[in-house]
């Protein structure tokens, strides 16, 4: 494990007896029940795993980290009467809540109560309304993802008009909408935009209504196991150039992989996870991930989680709270606006740096599939074009 430097000018010097906790106890508000309980385990992994590092590096300040999963089984209301324990705990601070739904009626509570719950896995817009009681884990949505649409025309220059096939699921149509920015600064016409329910079964006649319009690109965002079945769909129905389909990425995730199969061959997307990415660091991550799971490579958002809690670590080591009872609501806020300003974190495939509980920095990767793999074409960030 190569951890050296990941508490930059931390101490590990034990909180003293009596004063703090004998364990620093982290709540995880994540869905481990129901239709996306796939997502919520390795979410929880992540977390764990960076615990299991830092617990053998020596803890928190020599005290040990436990991660503590509380599953809402994305029920709105479960998050809301668990929420409300927490915020009466003796908890510093919190990961989660998962999904959007439980995020919406959760938070308030965390907020009213000045309580820190890091929503690492939406998006900007649904995180920021409870500033500065969390951080939002990417950039607005509007600057941050142009750039990946704007990438993928400029490796296929022939793209002039384009689908959007999405689906009405918490923040994608938002994300379609900076699709939408992107492809207009490259000056791509836009077609039409597809809007297809969660509970959509037959994929052939949305296909048929793209194929209609005679794009020679499209865009997907939805649900990982509906734009594989689109994508089948297509190349069934004679569509041969896998290169002008856009993945996003939320979809990428092993339902994508095992349901599309060979017909994912050319096809590109994006996502914050060079997968070709190089260091002891992560390929220890990848490779534990891959070993727990059927020689499955860690899915996109197996990391955040990860990277969350080795920052409210690092929070805990530079602010020198101690988790006392009597000083809890002054160390809580102290951790939130410290994780909101953090400089040069050292994250699992890159490090940086937050303005007001914003990333100021991170890069999307675009890929192109090929045997299941994805294989790096460009790195981009806002400010590239």
């Amino acid at each position: 494990m190569v951890l050296a430097g990941v508490f930059a000018g931390g101490t590990q010097e034990r909180t003293a007896p009596g004063v703090g906790p004998e364990e620093w106890e982290i709540p995880f508000l994540n869905v481990l029940t129901g239709p996306i309980a796939g997502i919520g385990e390795y979410l929880l992994w992540g977390a764990e795993r960076a615990a299991e590092e830092i617990n053998a590096d020596g803890g928190i300040k020599g005290v040990p980290l436990r991660i503590r999963a509380i599953d809402t089984g994305m029920d709105p209301n479960e998050g809301v009467v668990q929420m409300s324990r927490l915020v009466e705990s003796t908890a510093i601070a919190a990961l989660g809540p998962v999904p959007e739904p439980v995020i919406l009626a959760a938070m308030p509570i965390a907020v009213e109560n000045g309580f820190f719950s890091m929503t690492a896995t939406t998006s900007y817009e649904y995180a920021e309304q409870f500033f500065p009681w969390s951080i939002s884990w990417f950039g607005s949505t509007a600057a941050t993802l142009p750039p990946a649409v704007r990438g993928w025309v400029r490796e296929n220059p022939e793209i002039r008009r384009v689908v959007q096939i999405v689906e009405n699921y918490g923040p994608w149509p938002g994300m379609a909408d900076a699709h939408d920015i992107g492809l207009e600064q490259e000056g791509v016409e836009i077609l039409n935009r597809i809007e297809i329910s969660q509970d959509v079964v037959t994929v052939g006649p949305i296909i048929v209504r793209a194929l209609e319009l005679e794009p020679d690109g499209i865009v997907f965002a939805a649900n990982a196991e509906k734009v594989a079945r689109m994508i089948v769909e297509l190349r069934n129905r004679g569509w041969d150039r896998p290169e002008r389909l856009l993945v996003f990425n939320s979809a990428d995730d092993v339902p994508l992989y095992t349901t599309g199969g060979s017909a994912l061959d050319g096809v590109m997307i994006y996502n914050y996870i060079n997968s070709e990415y190089e260091s002891p660091r992560w390929n220890a991550f990848r490779e534990a991930y891959a070993a727990e799971h059927g020689g499955v490579a860690p899915p996109s958002l197996s990391t955040h989680y990860y990277d969350a809690v080795y920052m409210l670590a690092r929070a805990i080591e530079e602010t020198g709270a101690t988790g006392a009872p009597a000083r809890l609501q002054e160390e809580r806020r102290a951790v939130a606006q410290y994780c909101a300003n953090i400089q040069d974190f050292q994250g699992l495939l890159f490090t940086w740096s937050m303005s007001d509980g914003v990333p100021t920095d991170k890069p999307l990767y675009l890929f192109e599939i090929r045997d299941g793999t994805k294989h790096l074409v460009r790195e981009m960030r806002p400010g590239d074009f």
